[in-house]
């Protein structure tokens, strides 16, 4: 949207152009040379110093919600691992107590099972009342209840649902509890020892997954704000290049530098590893017209190239988008696909009605 208003600007500027009578002889004697536009589809943005980040849906952290003791551990920092490998074994109070909590559970549910269904085959033959009944339906429920409760505590404790049917079906507990990791990567933080007890509040692991990474860059604020969210970019770094989209555009500028942060996406198949930092080379895949330098000059505020026309010139503002060591790249319209001067630039300028240069 804001792209098709300046557009609508720009249009409407050409058609308040301001026109310069101007004879061949004069052209000839103010050696004036004009030039074709070249189209481009690629808009260099420059080098800019870059770093590769995870994102944070990449990051699983592992961890306890109570204070445990490791017996056994299995894997190493950046070592690779699969889902559902057993990184580490580990033991501790609260983890036999809530054990025991849940076979005595397992144990009263059983026996209120039982004492319920005699109870229904006495109430059945009317040998007792109903009112027995009732109120061991009612303890039954109260012991399911709690049997349910037992089994979501030991699965918040990391239990595995295996673990947890055994436990039920044998009553007996296990004096160690195997850690899994929940997904396939790598280990990136690892903060258990084999002998030292853990902090609930601390991560165990951290697994990096397998997935894109972003690149983030710092540019200026005036670059910036020609960038949209969406749009192709092309990237040269570490002597990989690759395409990609921008992710996001801080919305805020960075009051001490004047620049906005920009995001974009790695492909997962770059082969480029999170942390590296290095400078980049960046390209819009987008369509531009590819000027000299010296066809561009300032009027006031805005900037104008000079078309030839029958009759001489006539001044037409641009937009420049980017540029390198001699070309600027300006936004493509049908108006500029025509010869442009691209020398006295001043004379024709002052014939404007401007002195100054």
């Amino acid at each position: 949207m804001t792209r098709m208003i300046l557009l609508w600007m720009l249009l409407a500027s050409m058609m308040n152009a301001k026109k310069i009578q101007m004879t061949p002889a004069q052209e000839e004697n103010w050696q004036i040379k004009v030039e074709m536009p070249q189209s481009s589809k690629r808009i260099p943005l420059g080098e800019f110093i870059t770093e590769v980040v995870t994102p944070p849906s990449l990051l699983h952290s592992i961890s306890l919600p109570f204070e445990a003791n490791v017996k056994k551990l299995n894997v190493a920092k950046h070592q690779k691992v699969t889902k559902g490998s057993v990184l580490a074994e580990v033991t501790g109070t609260e983890w036999i107590a809530i054990q025991q909590k849940a076979i005595a559970d397992a144990i009263e549910f059983r026996h209120h099972t039982h004492l319920t269904e005699r109870k229904r085959m006495l109430c059945k033959e009317e040998i007792i009342p109903q009112k027995e009944c009732v109120a061991a339906n009612a303890e039954l429920e109260t012991d399911k209840i709690k049997v349910a409760a037992s089994k979501a505590l030991l699965k918040s404790y990391g239990a595995s649902d295996e673990m947890i049917a055994t436990l039920f079906k044998d009553l007996k507990l296990s004096p160690t509890m195997k850690i899994k990791s929940s997904v396939g990567g790598y280990v990136v933080e690892l903060h258990a020892t084999p002998g030292k007890s853990t902090n609930p509040s601390d991560a165990l692991f951290i697994i990096q997954a397998k997935g894109s990474l972003w690149l983030e860059s710092n540019m200026e604020a005036q670059l910036a704000q020609n960038l949209y969210e969406g749009e192709e970019v092309q990237i040269t770094l570490a002597d990989k290049t690759f395409k990609t989209t921008i992710l996001q555009i801080s919305p805020v500028i960075n009051p001490e530098n004047q620049t906005r942060q920009v995001r974009f996406l790695v492909p997962s198949d770059m082969n480029i590893s999170s942390g590296l930092r290095g400078t980049a080379q960046f390209t819009i895949l987008g369509e531009s017209l590819k000027v000299q330098k010296t066809s561009v000059i300032k009027e006031g505020d805005t900037q104008i190239v000079f078309i030839k026309t029958k009759e001489g010139f006539t001044a037409v503002p641009v937009k420049v988008l980017a540029e390198d060591n001699r070309h600027y790249f300006i936004e493509a319209s049908d108006r500029l696909r025509s010869n442009i001067a691209i020398n006295s630039i001043a004379i024709l300028k002052n014939m404007l009605g401007d002195s100054d240069e």
